[in-house]
């Protein structure tokens, strides 16, 4: 199965070639955004007021920043062995076509492993949002479940691409396709469901707040913004995704395109949210965050409670003084 026969409309070569650019490009914005989440985490250890247990969601960002300059760097090696290196028959094809080629394992190696990341970061998030109620479990449960199933496709994925030594591109072979397919669907799915379920909580929450008063535009604002962290964040890495999975499915090499650019998105979207948490736009991501919303319900639960119950009384107190002055007048006709 040659990767010609199925992609002709889109040599590998070119799709490489723009596979770079378009790494290139996102890794330039996932150098920004990771110098800004370091000057901002700086500026934040340097605020005694601030809490300090940041420094693990820093390390997610190192990391997925490492990973992101792997790539890019084994992406750019590739493309000059097989363009400027390699003189062998077929030239630079032979050697993106070459699916064991360790150049090619390692990348899908990061990959998998940035996304395995990212997703286990946000199921922390997750984890965190709903720390303080007693399903927490259950909400996390499937989540969980979905990531494993993706890590386990991924696995597979990454084993069979290093036995297969065949000459053909990775969407043009149809026995990684069901590992490929169920890895990206079994993503797509968990980052839509915990970032709905995420958005679920703090909506339900701040409506909880809210609905035993006058609306409040400042914390209203605050909720409004939080949402919008999150789903245009989770919307960024959707998208590529979803696109991975579209073009795969149709057997185009404009597949390594998308994969690459995934592979920073991963860490560009990461790096948006704590930025923002981090400078104060949202609020702080940790178990007392948490607890603190739940508290805020019940003291205002609590609050309306004995707001309606003066509320019931100025409303009874005329009708009992009108129902006295009734009976004081006919005891003193009836004297």
């Amino acid at each position: 199965m040659s990767s010609t026969t199925n992609s002709s409309s889109f040599p590998i070569t070119e799709a490489q070639l723009v596979a770079l650019f378009m790494e290139a490009v996102a890794y330039g914005i996932h150098v920004v955004t990771f110098i800004q989440c370091l000057y901002t985490w700086f500026l934040r250890l340097r605020d005694p007021s601030k809490p300090s247990r940041s420094w693990p969601w820093m390390s997610v960002a190192v990391i997925l920043f490492a990973i992101g300059t792997l790539d890019v760097s084994f992406n750019l090696y590739h493309n000059l062995y097989a363009f400027v290196i390699y003189k062998g028959p077929d030239g630079a094809e032979s050697q993106f076509n070459d699916l064991s080629n360790w150049v090619n394992v390692m990348r899908s190696v990061w990959a998998r492993l940035s996304a395995t990341i990212s997703d286990a970061a946000l199921i922390s998030r997750l984890w965190i949002v709903y720390t303080s109620m007693e399903v927490h479990l259950f909400v996390v449960a499937v989540p969980i479940l979905l990531w494993l199933g993706a890590t386990a496709c991924a696995v597979m994925d990454i084993e069979l691409l290093s036995t297969l030594h065949l000459s053909s591109s990775i969407p043009g072979e149809q026995r990684l396709r069901p590992y490929l397919v169920g890895y990206y669907v079994m993503t797509l799915v968990l980052n839509v469901l915990a970032t709905g379920l995420i958005v679920y909580r703090i909506w339900g929450v701040h409506h909880g707040t809210t609905g035993f008063y006058r609306s409040n535009s400042l914390g209203t604002d605050r909720v409004t913004k939080t949402i919008r962290i999150f789903v245009e964040s989770a919307l960024l890495y959707t998208v590529s995704v979803t696109v991975s999975v579209i073009v795969e499915l149709a057997k185009s090499n404009a597949y390594y395109g998308t994969s690459d650019l995934s592979v920073e998105l991963a860490g560009i979207t990461f790096d948006l949210i704590i930025i923002r948490i981090w400078r104060g736009v949202t609020a702080e991501q940790s178990p007392a965050f948490a607890r603190s919303w739940d508290r805020e319900v019940d003291a205002r639960r609590d609050a309306a409670r004995e707001v309606t119950s003066i509320d019931r009384s100025r409303a009874v107190s005329p009708i009992v003084v009108r129902l006295e002055t009734i009976c004081v007048d006919n005891g003193k006709d009836g004297r």
